[in-house]
């Protein structure tokens, strides 16, 4: 069973500008999210981008493919689409796509290492994919933080910001079928999707299975200067 990682990174973050090049501790986020992905020992690793200074960011990089995607997708799974058909003449053809988000520079490899194993097992569920874990009553009432709530076959019922008692966090790795990428990026956005700002709505409202694999890996994504905070990093640089 062969996968492919793929991080969408654009620019245009209206909570934090320019998030993927603010730098931690000296290296940028993107860049800190990759080496994490590279560390899982998941490959081909691709960063899909809408911004000339990101490519940059991995020039002469040999781990890493970096293409350059429209700055017009409605969310990230479009830019992953895109990325895909890109590099799959020169890589070949995936069972897998796995979407890592280029905010995640505190995700754990070894979340990312399980997953093949997973897919595997639950390959019959459904083509749509995604990571949870158990939410810590400090987080129920954030909002940055999305949550989840599963029925018996662990596919996602419903999906929010607002507080929700017996919900699941969702830790932001999305996996398909390219197959199911593909139909993802032809449908229409969704009401709950843009209320919510939460594209895995879109599946949902439409009638597909999302399955959501329970693995006990937390991590901060970096939305604003706040989750920053959170993680505990004081030694942060934006970029201008």
């Amino acid at each position: 069973m062969k996968s492919i990682v793929i991080l969408p990174a654009r620019m245009g973050s209206e909570r934090l500008p320019n998030k993927p090049l603010l730098k931690i501790e000296g290296k940028s986020m993107i860049r800190l999210t990759v080496e994490k992905v590279l560390l899982s020992g998941l490959s081909p690793v691709v960063v899909a981008t809408d911004s000339p200074l990101i490519v940059k960011e991995f020039e002469g990089d040999r781990e890493v493919v970096c293409v350059m995607t429209s700055p017009d997708h409605s969310c990230g799974t479009e830019r992953v689409l895109e990325a895909y058909e890109k590099v799959s003449s020169d890589l070949g053809q995936f069972d897998f796509i796995i979407n890592v988000q280029g905010d995640e520079p505190f995700i754990d490899p070894e979340l990312l290492k399980g997953l093949p194993a997973e897919l595997l097992k639950r390959k019959d569920r459904a083509e749509f994919f995604t990571t949870v874990t158990e939410l810590p009553e400090s987080e129920l009432t954030d909002r940055n933080v999305a949550k989840v709530v599963l029925d018996l076959k662990q596919n996602a019922l419903i999906f929010t910001r607002e507080p929700l008692e017996g919900a699941y966090k969702h830790t932001s790795v999305y996996i398909y079928t390219p197959k199911f990428l593909k139909t993802f990026c032809s449908l229409e956005q969704t009401p709950l999707e843009t209320k919510y700002r939460l594209e895995q709505m879109r599946a949902l409202e439409h009638g597909f299975n999302l399955n959501c694999i329970p693995l006990p890996y937390d991590a901060i994504s970096i939305n604003t200067i706040e989750d920053l905070q959170k993680a505990g990093i004081d030694n942060f640089e934006l970029f201008t």
